[in-house]
């Protein structure tokens, strides 16, 4: 129960660091400020989980620099932490664009905890972003199939099914977000993308 726990609140700080603050970390954590996790030299003096949270929050507010520095002191405290790992990828990939340092870091998360959700979403959409669909692709199915209670998984194979001009192969996988998750942020974005399917049809 705890492992799937901490799998949920990563996947919503992954989101969170994309476009949408997570309710989980989003809340300013008190007594632990930036300066005091920066001068942290000693795992059992400091709180790497709230040092972790400090630079989440750094990041949303677009403070990259320092909130890499922290996520990285956490991360040497913890290094077999997926969590911090896929956390510390999206930090890098979305301030100083350093790309290969985050695939790093993604595929170390990975190796630590094999289908990572975080990890396969931050890879996926990091590839489509860079018009790699077919790789882009391939993490998507795989975080579908192994994490098929995430229907985010599956829209954002319909998207690059669709950006790769194989529409009639999405729609499949788009009725069944809607049949789904009824309701959903993703089972209105599908609705949006089967109009675009049907549009796309001869």
């Amino acid at each position: 129960m705890k492992i799937i726990l901490r799998t949920a609140a990563a996947f919503a700080v992954l989101q969170g660091l994309v476009l949408v603050a997570p309710q989980i970390l989003s809340a300013p954590t008190k007594g632990v400020t930036a300066e005091a996790c920066l001068a942290c030299a000693d795992a059992t003096v400091c709180d790497p989980h709230a040092c972790h949270k400090v630079a989440i929050e750094m990041a949303e507010a677009r403070d990259y620099n320092r909130a890499i520095a922290i996520e990285e002191r956490v991360r040497a405290f913890d290094p077999a932490n997926p969590e911090v790992a896929a956390a510390l990828a999206k930090m890098l990939e979305a301030g100083p664009k350093d790309v290969v340092g985050a695939i790093r870091l993604y595929h170390e998360a990975l190796y630590v905890a094999p289908g990572y959700p975080p990890a396969l979403l931050g890879l996926g959409n990091l590839m489509k972003d860079r018009g790699e669909l077919a790789v882009a692709e391939k993490y998507f199915e795989r975080g579908a199939r192994e994490n098929p209670a995430q229907p985010l998984f599956k829209v954002r194979l319909a998207e690059v099914l669709i950006e790769s001009g194989r529409a009639e192969r999405a729609r499949p996988l788009l009725e069944e977000i809607v049949a789904q998750w009824p309701g959903s942020g993703e089972a209105d974005r599908a609705h949006t993308l089967m109009n675009r399917t049907t549009l796309a049809r001869p």
